[in-house]
């Protein structure tokens, strides 16, 4: 017989203005091979990359424009070298973006992303005072920061050795009596220096909050899959009612509160009859149909804390639980008989699907879930031989 799978609707999680940032983005940059559903961490890395390129990009194209203005009100020429850095830094996350559409290797990205943003911070130290004068020093942190978020420990601690050995080549050439050219004016340093601060402080503020938020994203999501799994491992694909594993655990508790608060519970089985036939005459999907419009009375006809599940094929069994005695079981199974017995419209079909019910009752009939649904199978069998009819454990 066919399963159907049941569709749950499913609400979207309200999401912040950086998430919404980070979401476009990322829809247009990472292709289903990093994306396509999955929990995978990569996720993750590649949409801070390609956040945080856009965002250096947009930076380096206004600071271009803006070197080169500066370059033709002063004819400096220090400025137009420090365009041309810019706009080579502009170029080189152009390239990274561009390569990052194409191939979608995250890896090599983000190891180009670091090689450009060194040589646009450790260049420009060069043309701006060396390391111990330039402004832009706290900016060479930015790199092995990213690299960490983007491509993991490893490649993080890799730049970061990087990023020391340019410091030390820079203090080691200063040490050695070279002389690096200043070009920003002395009035203007301390302005510099603070925007440069600001910018390392902003970037980092922006990447450690990009990584939280998808952090907290994937989280919530790996929180839904597990409560669907363990959904899916503990109830009927096909009705969406209880399986065979959810009865026993459930007809268990069942027994233990019955023995704790000295009442009773009871288990009813259910086997539809001529579904077989059924199935013979009008096709699986029509015995589908049928199986999902039983179990759905089935349930109308308990209360919500007892438990209806599906066995297997036809057969289905109920578990009721803290009744006040045996009658009580009785008055449902009879209900149940006479529901079943209704007939059901499916597909422009009108079918009959009567069932045959066996009841056990604990602690009557002893306190084992297993030998309670053996004396009710026995009981149901009697009542399939009688017609239709409702049977009782002895």
């Amino acid at each position: 017989m066919s399963n159907k799978a049941i569709r749950k609707d499913s609400r979207a999680e309200p999401r912040t203005g950086l998430e919404e940032l980070f979401g476009v983005v990322s829809a247009s940059m990472i292709s289903d091979r990093l994306q396509g559903g999955t929990l995978s961490d990569p996720q993750q890395r590649a949409m801070i990359l390609v956040g945080v390129l856009v965002i250096s990009a947009i930076a380096a194209c206004f600071l271009t424009a803006a070197l080169c203005a500066v370059y033709i009100h002063t004819e400096n020429e220090l400025h137009l070298t420090a365009a041309a850095i810019s706009a080579q830094t502009l170029i080189g996350y152009l390239g990274t973006l561009l390569y990052f559409k194409v191939r979608q290797e995250l890896l090599p990205a983000a190891n180009l992303y670091a090689l450009t943003s060194t040589m646009s911070t450790v260049v420009p130290c060069l043309i701006t005072g060396g390391i111990l004068h330039s402004p832009y020093l706290p900016m060479i942190l930015i790199v092995p920061s990213f690299l960490f978020l983007m491509a993991g420990r490893r490649h993080g601690i890799l730049w970061s050795g990087v990023t020391a050995l340019c410091v030390v080549a820079m203090l080691l050439a200063e040490s050695l009596g070279i002389v690096f050219p200043q070009a920003i004016p002395e009035h203007l340093l301390p302005l510099f220096r603070f925007g440069a601060w600001m910018m390392t402080l902003c970037l980092l503020v922006l990447g450690l909050s990009a990584y939280d938020s998808n952090f907290e994203n994937l989280t919530r999501r790996i929180t839904a899959e597990r409560g669907h799994f363990a959904h899916e491992a503990t109830h009927d694909p096909l009705t969406g009612i209880a399986n065979r594993k959810l009865f026993f655990i459930k007809a268990q508790e069942a027994i233990d509160d019955a023995e704790r608060n000295r009442r009773m519970m009871a288990v009813i089985y259910i086997d539809l009859d001529n579904f077989k036939r059924i199935n013979d005459e009008r096709g699986h999907d029509i015995g589908d149909e049928v199986l999902i419009i039983v179990a759905q009375r089935l349930k109308d006809c308990v209360r919500g804390s007892d438990t209806v599940s599906r066995l297997g094929g036809d057969e289905f069994a109920i578990v009721l639980n803290g009744i006040e005695g045996p009658e009580k079981a009785a008055a449902v199974a009879e209900k149940l008989r006479r529901l079943l017995r209704q007939p059901m419209r499916v597909s422009h079909h009108i079918i009959a699907a009567a069932g045959s019910i066996g009841v056990a009752v604990a602690p009557e009939q002893g306190t084992d879930v297993d030998a309670l649904l053996r004396q009710a199978d026995r009981a149901m069998y009697r009542a399939k031989e009688a017609g239709n009819q409702v049977a009782y454990a002895k």
